[in-house]
């Protein structure tokens, strides 16, 4: 099914949220950690959130997400700068504290604006992600 034929179905923002998780470019964990630090803002009713203060949430549902699906990396080496590096050799200290180390937020707010939030709103094939109509 195409993007466009799936928001078609039911053209709501619960679809357009549908289509970023099901369909969107970020692959592997990334999405589901930005989509669930999405949601804990949102459900505080908030609209904007600073970038240090959402990549801390970031941060932790990443860790949280790799406790129980460790993510096999698309390439065959990381370099130890690497997002998903920091936050594998950071998630034990991480979860023990019951929040991230500054190591982690200072990776995530780095790798952030130019992976996860580039893409996140972006389907497979570049197209943007199907939005209803605020008329």
């Amino acid at each position: 099914m195409t993007g466009d034929a799936f928001f078609a179905a039911d053209p709501a923002a619960r679809t357009s949220w549908r289509q970023a998780i099901l369909m969107g470019a970020n692959s592997r964990t990334y999405k589901f950690a930005l989509g669930r630090a999405l949601l804990v803002h949102a459900r505080a009713g908030r609209t904007e959130v600073p970038l240090r203060e959402l990549a801390r949430t970031y941060a932790m549902e990443l860790v949280e997400h790799l406790r129980t699906a460790p993510q096999a990396p698309e390439v065959t080496s990381m370099k130890e700068t690497d997002f998903l590096s920091v936050a594998t050799a950071e998630s034990e200290a991480s979860l023990a504290a019951g929040e991230p180390t500054e190591r982690l937020v200072e990776s995530a707010m780095r790798s952030m604006p130019g992976m996860v939030m580039r893409k996140f709103h972006n389907l497979r094939n570049g197209s943007p992600i199907a939005r209803p109509s605020t008329s």
